[in-house]
This record gives structure tokens, sequence and C-alpha cells, in this order.
């Protein structure tokens, strides 16, 4: 969980935890069982919505090392090819095939 969202949580939760043993704050600074009840059911959709976000950076940091290895391979691949064509073909016909080098 974020640090932030795990703090503001537990204030939060530290909060509502006492007003409950203390009812006759809540009267007092006007508040009702409806504000508590409220601030806990965002704090339950907060932790869902946390922990979702958690999984999605999971999958993306997931995805992003893949596509890394690939772009590798890709690199690799590419300037194996380059380097190929360019040692066997003039440098007058490179362009035309998508090596922009000028040599």
């Amino acid at each position: 969980m974020s640090k932030v969202i795990s703090e503001q949580v537990k204030k939060a939760e530290a909060l509502t935890s006492g007003l409950r043993k203390k009812p006759e704050i809540i009267t007092s600074a006007g508040l009702n069982e409806q504000s508590i009840a409220t601030l806990e059911s965002e704090c339950r959709l907060l932790n869902e919505q946390n922990q979702e976000l958690e999984q999605i950076v999971e999958k993306s940091k997931s995805v992003s090392r893949t596509a890394n290895k690939k772009l590798i391979e890709v690199r690799n691949r590419f300037q194996e090819l380059k380097k190929k064509i360019k040692m066997s073909t003039d440098s007058s016909k490179w362009e035309q095939v998508g090596i922009l080098d000028k040599r």
C-alpha cells in the first residue's frame, strides 16, 4: 500500500474507532452516525482501489521488463542485419533499405 494512503487510512480508522467509543464527542461536535459510516466506507473503497493500483503497477513492471528484453533483442538483430548490408552493399543503396548512415 502506498505510504501516503496507508497513513491516511490509519488516521481515519483511528478517528472512527475513537468516535465509536466516545459517542458524546460525536454529538457535541455536531456529527452523526452517517458521517462516521461514510468515512469508514470511503476508507474501505480507498483500500480496494489502492490494492487494484498495486496489482496494476506489478503487472506494469512485468510488462516493462519483458519489453526491455525484447528491445535489446530487436536492437541486436537490427545491428546485425545493418552490418551485413553495409558490408555487402554499396553505400549509395543503403538509404533504399532504410539505412540512413552517410558513410
